[in-house]
């Protein structure tokens, strides 16, 4: 099923405002209760993307009101393995950190642009602090062991739709002297490793550049560096988009993006990936 989406739609999709520093993530609205879905959809209905990389794919954000308003369109997978109504925050791991990231956004903006008939499954598989050195060698990093986890997750979502996309952000712990040397070839061989799960050798992958933030100088060259390389992989993969990140706002760290600009970087995921999935059906 192609998807069509004008200039004026992607520009829509790509703006987004920012706000000062959000310090907190545990909030009143943090949800306390999951709405399992009772019965899924037709497995031909029901499109599934992947939520992975480190922290900010994880979530850092501060959770509004807004965060947990559900669509009973957009399902997550749940930590005992089913389906409820996604609400933020989606990820699974590390839950006294976990706060609000991109995934819901991304979902939220991408369905306004599929079939009434179609529903989104996000598979969230991210853990804080990994390095693509953990994900590869399989690694049990904070509790998890990385690549066993996104593949038994995804081979069992896959019973219940089709997998249409990898979305994925991850850097920070790859930009120091002694990695960015090895970060290229380890991305590639990561996502070759998830078109093989998936059984898509042209899956889409949609990877968003780390923060580069105004005023913040510690790790700013290798986080350039590492933005460089995710072009230039993208430049040399024609199923794979790298999303900027120019405009976003840091919580105090200077490291993970607050709410609004997790929200941003969201919608620019989702206007990514239609950009790269309109190219490719060409």
């Amino acid at each position: 099923m192609g998807v069509r989406i004008g200039f004026f739609l992607l520009l829509t999709l790509l703006s987004g405002t920012v706000t000062l520093p959000a310090q907190d993530v545990r909030t009143a609205f943090f949800p306390r209760a999951r709405d399992y879905v009772s019965e899924m959809p037709p497995a031909d209905r029901v499109w599934l993307f992947v939520l992975a990389g480190q922290s900010n794919m994880a979530g850092r954000g501060l959770v509004e009101p807004a965060d947990t308003i559900p669509d009973p369109r957009i399902f997550s997978v749940t930590p005992d393995m089913r389906w409820a109504i996604a609400k933020e925050p989606l990820q699974l791991y590390q839950p006294a950190l976990t706060g609000l990231g991109p995934g819901l956004a991304f979902a939220k903006a991408l369905i306004g642009y599929l079939g009434e008939d179609i529903y989104i499954g996000l598979i969230p598989c991210a853990v804080g602090g990994s390095s693509t050195e953990n994900w590869l060698s399989d690694s049990l990093y904070n509790g998890v062991r990385l690549k066993s986890n996104l593949r038994e997750k995804l081979q069992w979502a896959q019973s219940y739709g089709t997998v249409k996309g990898i979305i994925w952000h991850q850097g920070e712990s790859d930009a120091t002297a002694e990695k960015i040397p090895f970060f290229k070839a380890n991305t590639v061989a990561l996502f070759n490793y998830f078109r093989e799960v998936a059984g898509d050798a042209g899956l889409p992958v949609v990877a968003g550049e780390l923060g580069l933030f105004p005023g913040v100088e510690k790790n700013r060259l290798e986080y350039l560096q590492i933005n460089d390389i995710m072009h230039e992989i993208a430049n040399e993969d024609p199923h794979m988009i790298v999303v900027r990140s120019f405009g976003t706002t840091p919580k105090d760290d200077n490291v993970h993006f607050d709410g609004t600009s997790q929200r941003t970087m969201g919608r620019r995921y989702a206007a990514a990936w239609l950009s790269l999935v309109n190219k490719t059906n060409r």
